[in-house]
């Protein structure tokens, strides 16, 4: 089993990575929690690995730490969330929160990310409340609100709910950052990038 890849990170979008080791590159999915504490391609990178397989389908699924993962394999073990839809919970909320919005039952707060119906954010709670209380980092009392590159993230995750691909939104998304204003609102980061899909 794979525990973690550490080597040269040869490529680096919102949600795929590529690190060469001995001579082998490998394709890991990353959530935009993981991307932003990635550092720049042709720098040393680690990341801890969940590795899936299914009878058509082996992917590896790579965290920037293992609480990342813990929670990743955590989410996957409720009824209906499967790997994608954890990719994309954790790519639209911060870890913190996520933990907060579990342990304090609020399901209003799960429903408002990407993907997520009334009855699985029900059952993320039921399944995961109180599980979840050793990997939080951060007390309630302690989170921040959204930086302006959480509004990337969550523009991104905006924009998968609309229907787009992943790959159409990661270079709408590399093309907007270059030119959009750092203070920008989640709203004009969605219109620029409509614009230039």
């Amino acid at each position: 089993m794979i525990d973690y890849i550490r080597g040269t990170l040869t490529d680096k979008e919102l949600t795929y990575v590529a690190i060469e080791t001995t001579g082998v590159g490998y394709a890991v999915s990353i959530p935009l929690s993981t991307y932003e504490r990635l550092p720049e391609p042709g720098k040393e990178a680690k990341v801890y690995i969940h590795y899936y397989q299914r009878e058509d389908d082996v992917k590896l699924y790579g965290f920037a730490s293992k609480t990342d993962r813990e929670i990743f394999r955590q989410l996957i073990t409720v009824n209906s969330v499967g790997p994608k839809v954890a990719m994309s919970i954790m790519s639209g909320v911060s870890i913190e929160n996520l933990v907060m919005y579990i342990n304090a039952g609020d399901t209003t707060m799960l429903r408002k990310i990407p993907g997520i119906g009334a009855k699985t954010a029900e059952r993320i709670v039921v399944e995961l409340k109180g599980k979840l209380g050793m990997y939080s980092s951060t007390s309630a009392s302690a989170i921040k609100p959204v930086a302006p590159k959480g509004r990337k993230e969550e523009a991104y995750a905006a924009m998968l709910s609309l229907g787009y691909n992943d790959k159409q939104v990661t270079k709408a998304m590399d093309r907007v950052a270059q030119e959009i204003d750092k203070d920008a609102s989640i709203e004009e980061w969605i219109k620029k990038a409509l614009q230039v899909i």
